[in-house]
């Protein structure tokens, strides 16, 4: 018996390379301790949550001693009626992420595979290695999912697939028309989770339509997250969507309260503030369009996204620069974990963030 127990750790969680955050404001203080701090690493919103949202603050004096509602009840019915789907329809996570991992240990072990692109969000591989499965990845073409070949790489012990539309770090889309020729060629034994995390930011025409995937696909799982246009990431909450006998498996394996209740009750009323919504779309969509004319004008080569980032390169050490705009309160993400060296990832902050950015950068070229 002189085994080690780390020796008996699960096949794949080894040499597993954790996710990598962007730094944090208070790591950046601790660190350097600039003058200013303009966060624009992790695709946060810049306007922060609903109003209304925050209004949920004040009414939790007298119920923090009790458990939140296990199923999210109201929450569930909130989302079914916005979604146009039954309440049996949905899964409750702490965090997107939460349903993902869900997903993954319902379907993944260590005699099976999933599939996902090159340059994908990162999570899937960690997600599916940690189970000890074989992740096999698609090239993608122009940076953005190569979808007519997602089938070919699948094998007999493909149990899922993985995809981000509009894709994390790239910020490219794949149209409605392209998603469902796709799921048209998939076994109905692989459940295909589509993570919709950046979906209200999209502009473009034919983009996925949710309710028609889930009327005609049973294999079908997607993904959303108020951490992005509502601003309620550090309340980590979001959920899932798909056929009542697939939420019905993954749900037996989520855990009780896993939501806590100041995220339930903010979550009801963020979803319904359009104003908030339309207000961080326009923000995002108009200085967006402007970052990017402003990054070409100083010869970045920008990847066109549809999400509230920017991915770029140009004549810099990426590392280097990273490591620059840091010590000038600048926060950003070098992607070199996602194989595209070379490039920085920015998020879409606000007019004045986005200006301190910019000036800082040019004078580092």
């Amino acid at each position: 018996m002189n085994d080690s127990l780390i020796s008996f750790v699960n096949s794949g969680i080894e040499n597993l390379q954790p996710y990598e955050p962007g730094r944090s404001i208070e790591e950046v203080v601790a660190d350097y301790n600039p003058e200013k701090i303009v966060k624009l690493a992790s695709n946060e919103n810049p306007l922060g949550p609903s109003p209304k949202a925050k209004k949920i603050l004040e009414s939790l004096n007298e119920s923090l001693s009790l458990y939140p509602s296990s199923d999210a009840t109201s929450l569930k019915t909130k989302i079914a009626k916005f979604e146009s789907v039954n309440n049996n329809q949905i899964i409750i996570g702490n965090g997107s992420n939460e349903v993902l991992e869900l997903a993954a240990r319902a379907f993944l072990n260590n005699s099976s595979s999933a599939v996902m692109s090159k340059h994908a969000f990162a999570v899937y591989k960690i997600l599916t290695q940690a189970c000890g499965s074989k992740v096999i990845e698609v090239p993608m073409i122009n940076w953005t999912h190569n979808l007519q070949q997602f089938n070919d790489y699948c094998e007999d012990k493909t149990r899922i697939i993985f995809v981000a539309n509009p894709n994390n770090p790239t910020g490219t889309f794949n149209s409605h028309s392209d998603f469902r020729d796709m799921m048209l060629e998939i076994p109905q034994s692989i459940l295909v989770v589509l993570d919709l995390a950046y979906y209200e930011y999209v502009e473009a025409e034919d983009y996925i339509r949710t309710n028609e995937l889930l009327d005609e696909f049973d294999n079908i799982l997607i993904t959303k997250t108020f951490s992005k246009i509502q601003g309620l990431a550090s309340l980590r909450i979001g959920y899932g969507i798909g056929s009542k006998e697939l939420c019905s498996v993954i749900n037996k394996i989520r855990q009780p309260f896993n939501v806590n209740q100041l995220a339930q009750l903010a979550a009801i009323e963020a979803i319904d503030d359009i104003d908030h919504i339309k207000q961080s779309r326009d923000l995002n969509s108009i200085e967006r369009d402007r970052m990017m004319a402003a990054l070409e004008s100083v010869g970045m080569e920008c990847i066109k996204s549809q999400g509230n980032f920017i991915s770029f390169k140009g004549d810099f050490n990426s590392e280097e620069m990273f490591l620059s705009l840091m010590k000038l309160g600048v926060i950003v993400r070098p992607i070199d974990n996602y194989e595209m060296l070379g490039y920085l990832r920015m998020t879409i902050g606000t007019p004045e963030e986005n200006d301190y950015f910019f000036n800082h950068f040019k004078k580092l070229l």
